[in-house]
């Protein structure tokens, strides 16, 4: 058990730990545009739009399925819509 001067001290280190409170930040859309770089869907997901980054990811393969030029198309307007989506949130 902590005696009074240990939890002193930690409250003057940490700050008060029952009393934190959780920050809501918003997506930075550079990064949302890298991530769907990488995994088409991924910056959606990434600025909280669960839905559309899987619609974005299954046609972005089935884009890339049937001929690579319209899953290149795909993959870059799904890059687009996430760096969108970031630049347009309204917290989760």
């Amino acid at each position: 058990m902590y005696g009074h001067r240990e939890r002193q001290l930690e409250r003057e280190l940490f700050g008060d730990l029952d009393s934190r409170s959780t920050v809501n930040r918003s997506p930075h859309p550079g990064i949302a545009a890298v991530l769907s770089v990488l995994l088409p869907g991924l910056g959606q997901v990434y600025a909280g739009r669960l839905a559309a980054g899987a619609l974005w990811f299954l046609g972005t393969m089935a884009a890339y399925s049937l001929i690579l030029v319209p899953g290149f198309l795909v993959h870059a307007l799904a890059v687009w819509s996430a760096y969108r989506s970031a630049v347009e949130w309204e917290g989760y």
